[in-house]
């Protein structure tokens, strides 16, 4: 029978491309390959290769089979904190020309420690994204409720447009005050821009903060206008690279990415600023879809991978939306699902402070390519994954199914040289010590991650994914009552995973001003209720406009209303759905002022709601999504404890707590439901390895995910 292939999910990390593949019958194949930042093209054609080699599929027949192509990145973040963007001019309004360089308070704090946050000498502001040479002012404001106080200035707009388009620029973006609440002058200042530029014999894109992010607060808006021009546009070329290569191969469909909120979207999409962070928000998307499968309402994710150890949480069966994130030292108006980082992964650099003598871990690492010493690619420079290499973790032959042979011998003699003679201690003795460090990195961010929000830890199952998470599974609980420890055999490409398993979905937002005391009569409340009409009247038009453009079929859309709300004279939000029918009425008010009332409860305590200060909702949204086919993961038969003899794959010493020890090698792919081992033991797959402890025992459950247990 030959096999059919639905869907292709991918994301290229920092170090690897993974590239998860699911077939009509719920089964899945993972491939992975080094990610190639010149051209995401190469590492995206040859994950895919891997993957169809384990299937033996026709790269042509697979392609044209697949209905939906996903990819996920992190290359506009990267070409965020190495400032190589394009060049880019800046019109605002008159007055305002610094608001790069001032920034906010806030963010300008953003990225510090709490001991450079107490020294200020140690502070310095961000690069702008704008210089201020190619950053004017034209005359003109609206006010906060959309009156235009002082048309636009024609004559000083047409001076300011030509002196922009001398400067070189590639792109051009507006951001006027309180143009959320009224676009008119934006969009004359367009105009005058298209007319210049005709004038002139050029054609640039004009981006304005009224149509790329439509919310108050100018520093916000600002930020995400000039990120999706400075950054969001190269990444659509490398996407549309993507695309071109699937489409030489077969592919029918157009290529979707993965938004910050989760949900997917064209890369046609014109706020492709909104994927600044897709690939590891796949990794969170999966793990709620699988916590609703075993029936787990409360989940710490952790993803480790070559770069950074990723931490976000689930409980009460949602997400943590943060609606205002800091991301590479910028704050955008951009609804996020939670996450934590710390610059963790197995490829972090190592090294000895000349002053200190003591261990160094990063911040860089050794990335993609070259790669660690082990990879043999012209890296010179210890990393994690040497440690773990030399002392027995890793198996040097079967490193990505056998594609990357790892030279022990020369990351043993770099680590000697660099680390252990200078530390004065035996070479795996010094990358014990190392992983040592590196664990108590993972385990202390792992025990915030619940803590600072005054969870409890027995409250949670712990997740375990990318291709260093199921290393350190045991590590980071050791010690912690957690409800449930897990990982999965496709631990290396979850987030790919779970991009397979979110809808076709675009989340609209506009800025209102509504506001209601205690005790407001029906009449007030009314007219509250049409003004939020109107605006998601006005979303809903600009939705079916979007999913026209990306060639979907609108009248498959399913709509979810949302309204911002907090007590009068507080400055945080409450996200609330209105999850019934809109009808507009006053009665729906009283609903949605309820639904606030449970959330704020659930989020904060009983004794914090304070109703007597009345309510405003300074922002809506709506989410419009299309429900796409989601993998399967069909319970098995118990095969029983025992795995099969071709799971088997013998025995390797590891150097762990300070000695070398005897461990048995399984191969995950040929274990069975219902199979455990008992540690000390090491379960391999192509893509991750599972470290099973002395006092630790690993269980394949009933869909084939892996749960560590105490013996």
């Amino acid at each position: 029978m030959t096999r059919q292939v639905l869907g292709l999910a991918m994301d290229a990390g920092g170090t690897m491309t993974d590239t998860f593949i699911v077939d009509t019958d719920g089964n899945f194949v993972i491939g992975k390959a080094p990610t190639t930042p010149w051209d995401e093209s190469e590492g995206f054609i040859e994950s895919t290769e891997d993957a169809f080699e384990q299937w033996g599929l026709d790269e042509k027949t697979a392609f044209s089979q697949f209905e939906v192509s996903v990819y996920a990145g992190t290359t506009m973040l990267n070409t965020l904190l190495t400032r190589t963007g394009r060049q880019i001019g800046l019109i605002t309004s008159k007055g305002f020309e610094d608001i790069l360089l001032m920034e906010q308070g806030r963010q300008v704090w953003s990225g510090y420690s709490h001991a450079d946050r107490l020294h200020s000498a140690t502070h310095v502001h961000n690069d702008p994204l704008v210089t201020r040479r190619r950053t004017r002012g034209v005359s003109e404001r609206t006010d906060m409720f959309g009156d235009v106080v002082i048309p636009l200035y024609e004559d000083d707009a047409r001076k300011v447009a030509h002196y922009i388009l001398s400067q070189d620029v590639e792109g051009v973006a507006v951001c006027f005050l309180h143009s959320y609440a009224n676009p008119a002058n934006e969009q004359r200042m367009e105009a005058i821009l298209r007319e210049i530029m005709t004038e002139v014999g050029v054609d640039l894109p004009i981006y304005l903060s009224s149509h790329i992010r439509p919310v108050i607060r100018e520093n916000q808006r600002v930020n995400a206008t000039t990120i999706e021009a400075y950054a969001a546009d190269p990444v659509r070329k490398q996407l549309h690279n993507v695309e071109e290569s699937a489409t030489q191969r077969g592919f029918r469909k157009q290529m979707t990415t993965m938004l910050s909120y989760g949900g997917l979207a064209n890369i046609r999409h014109p706020r492709l600023h909104e994927t600044l962070i897709s690939g590891p928000i796949g990794g969170m998307l999966g793990a709620h879809y699988v916590s609703q499968l075993i029936g787990a309402n409360n989940v710490l994710a952790v993803d480790m991978g070559g770069t950074s150890y990723d931490f976000g949480l689930i409980t009460n069966g949602t997400f943590n939306l943060n609606n205002e994130p800091e991301i590479a030292r910028f704050r955008l108006a951009l609804p996020s699902i939670e996450l934590d980082s710390i610059r963790g992964g197995a490829g972090l650099y190592v090294s000895v402070d000349p002053v200190t003598n003591r261990i160094v871990m990063g911040p860089e690492g050794a990335g993609a390519n070259p790669g660690p010493v082990c990879f043999d690619k012209g890296n010179l420079q210890p990393t994690v994954t040497d440690c773990l290499a030399i002392n027995g973790y890793l198996n040097k032959d079967n490193f990505l199914g056998g594609k990357v042979k790892l030279n022990l011998p020369l990351a043993e003699r770099e680590l000697k040289a660099q680390i252990a003679d200078k530390i004065g201690l035996p070479v795996n003795e010094a990358a014990d010590g190392i992983l040592q460090l590196w664990l108590q990195q993972a385990m202390d961010a792992t025990k915030r991650a619940i803590q600072v929000r005054g969870g409890d830890v027995a409250d949670y199952v712990l997740m375990g994914y990318g291709g260093a998470g199921p290393m350190v599974l045991a590590g980071v609980s050791e010690n912690q009552p957690f409800k449930g420890v897990m990982t999965f055999p496709f631990a290396g490409a979850f987030s790919a995973f779970g991009c397979t398993t979110t809808d076709y979905s675009h989340r609209y937002t506009r800025s209102s001003l509504f506001s209601l005391t205690y005790d407001a009569d029906v009449e007030t409340k009314q007219a509250v209720a049409d003004g939020l009409t109107k605006h998601w009247q006005e979303l809903e038009a600009e939705a079916h406009e979007s999913f026209d453009s990306e060639g979907m079929d609108h009248t498959k859309v399913d709509y979810k209303r949302i309204a911002f709300v907090r007590y009068g004279g507080q400055l945080d939000d409450v996200e609330v759905p209105f999850d019934g029918e809109w009808t507009g009425s006053a009665a729906d008010i009283d609903v949605l002022l309820d639904s606030f009332e449970e959330l704020y409860t659930k989020m904060y305590v009983k004794a914090a709601r304070y109703p007597k200060a009345g309510y405003a909702i300074l922002q809506v949204a709506l989410v419009a999504s299309i429900e796409t086919r989601k993998p399967e993961f069909p319970q098995l038969p118990d095969k029983g404890p025992i795995p099969p003899a071709a799971a088997y794959k013998g025995e390797r010493k590891l150097y762990i707590d300070g000695k070398w020890q005897t461990a048995g090698i399984y191969d995950m792919d040929e274990m069975e439901s219902g199979n455990i081992v008992d540690g000390l033991a090491v379960l391999e797959h192509p893509a991750t390895t599972l470290l099973v402890p002395s006092n630790r025992r690993a269980r394949m459950d009933e869909r084939k995910f892996v749960w560590l247990e105490n013996i």
